[in-house]
């Protein structure tokens, strides 16, 4: 694999690593920039996560529907979907 460096970096990268261990130290610090990238998305994914669940929890409507849907057993649960259905859908007048 070739890598390339401006100039200046690679100048000062030879002023102050032995030329033997350039590739180490080269390794060694992409390793450390991508572990902090990473930790920094996870970071992100938590708080996306955590204003989606705030943002659920101040919805009393869903929170309503959901406890309701949790109380009621799957037949209960296709009675009252198929009675709404019929409503929406019924004569109009």
């Amino acid at each position: 694999m070739n890598i390339y460096f401006r100039e200046e970096t690679y100048s000062k990268i030879k002023s102050l690593i032995n030329k033997r261990e350039i590739s180490r130290f080269i390794n060694e610090a992409v390793e450390e920039k991508l572990l902090k990238k990473q930790q920094q998305q996870k970071e992100e994914m938590q708080k996306k996560l955590i204003a989606g669940y705030q943002n659920r929890t101040k919805n009393k409507k869903l929170q309503n529907t959901l406890r309701i849907y949790g109380e009621m057993s799957w037949q209960d649960f296709s009675i009252k979907l198929a009675n709404s259905e019929k409503k929406d859908h019924g004569p109009k007048k």
